[in-house]
């Protein structure tokens, strides 16, 4: 669940129905990250971007997926859920005010991610923040900086899932990009869902379960907002010729709010979401069966880290679900294509009634 680098010739696609053919159309790729200079196997952030699936297609992109896949399938997303409530829970214990954003959102994840993926436990935070810096670094054209900074988080990672022992590329590749997809859109989410839920008066806040808020959140406000596509060939979207090489804009907010799929779509309303499907599947299904959020994506190349990033935002909304905002005023950081807070202050309340 990750962004694209901006393009500069693009046609912007916001209908759902538009969107969605786009992504199950084979004709349109995801765009190559330009040619770098050849770098050792295993080493620096343009190595990495050449080695993971999220920037490659085809049979390439098809042998590097399920190696992702294999890696989080194993995964237990109940045991995900836990470890991340318990570490958000311990982090907002006392009830004092804490920036959500800084401590937890990306920290708590990743780190559990981490340790389910390999990572030493005593080394969990420091990979967390070396993800935070690879995730940064990721999308060009980076920060400034920013290059600097996730060579050396590559170099991170490797070692402490090798433990100095060196570590087989394809594999870091995999593990890497699993982390770094679960860094800054899964902070999106849990920022975005608790900037909505927080202002809800406590009893309201439980009302939902939290896959029904999650669901929704990455509906009405998903952390994600863009992704793109060239044409491999002459094809079609939305009705219009697109030549090869043209490049779409797929507006996945916009389509997220497609009147045609979502009745009263600038509503936040998780009632919309079907809960009968929770316990057996990721929570997508818009009601009448009009078709799904698409917040994870949808058609060829949907995330595979869906499972484990929605057990770990869970966790941590869990956790913070009986927390009010200490500031109703939320910047957010500057990103053409994420939404994400910048901070999101809360404190506890005297309530008591957990999550349902």
């Amino acid at each position: 669940m990750t962004a694209d680098p901006p393009a500069v010739l693009e046609r912007r696609l916001t209908r759902h129905a538009d969107v969605r053919a786009v992504l199950a159309d084979p004709r349109f790729l995801v765009p190559a990250v330009p040619a770098a200079p050849a770098a050792q196997p295993g080493t620096g952030m343009a190595w990495l971007r050449g080695a993971v699936s999220r920037f490659s297609n085809g049979a390439e992109h098809a042998c590097r997926r399920a190696r992702a896949e294999g890696l989080l399938d194993a995964l237990d997303p109940v045991r995900l859920r836990r470890e991340a409530r318990e570490q958000a829970g311990a982090e907002l214990a006392g009830g004092s005010r804490v920036d959500v954003m800084a401590r937890i959102a990306r920290r708590v994840p990743v780190g559990v991610l981490a340790t389910r993926l390999g990572v030493p436990e005593d080394r969990r935070e420091e990979v967390a923040a070396a993800v935070t810096a690879m995730a940064a670094a990721y999308h060009l054209p980076p920060a400034p900086g920013a290059a600097s900074a996730g060579d050396a988080a590559v170099a991170v990672l490797a070692d402490a899932l090798g433990e100095g022992e060196g570590l087989e590329p394809g594999l870091l590749a995999a593990v890497a990009g699993a982390l770094i997809q679960a860094c800054d859109a899964t902070a999106g989410l849990v920022g975005n869902t608790l900037a909505v839920v927080a202002r809800l008066p406590a009893d309201l806040s439980v009302r939902w379960p939290v896959e029904a808020l999650l669901a929704e959140t990455l509906r009405w406000d998903p952390p994600v907002r863009l992704t793109r596509r060239v044409a491999a060939e002459d094809a079609a979207a939305g009705g219009v010729p697109v030549p090869a090489g043209a490049v779409l804009v797929l507006d996945l907010a916009a389509a997220n709010r497609d009147p045609e799929v979502f009745p009263d779509p600038h509503r936040f309303d998780p009632g919309r979401f079907d809960s009968e499907r929770f316990d057996s599947g990721p929570c997508q299904q818009a009601p009448g069966g009009s078709g799904g959020h698409l917040g994870f994506g949808s058609g060829i190349r949907p995330c595979p880290g869906e499972r484990a990033a929605l057990a770990l935002a869970a966790g941590v909304v869990e956790a913070a679900l009986t927390h009010r905002l200490a500031d109703p005023e939320i910047p957010y950081e500057p990103s053409p294509n994420l939404r994400v807070p910048a901070s999101l202050h809360l404190e506890g309340t005297h309530t008591t009634k957990g999550p349902r």
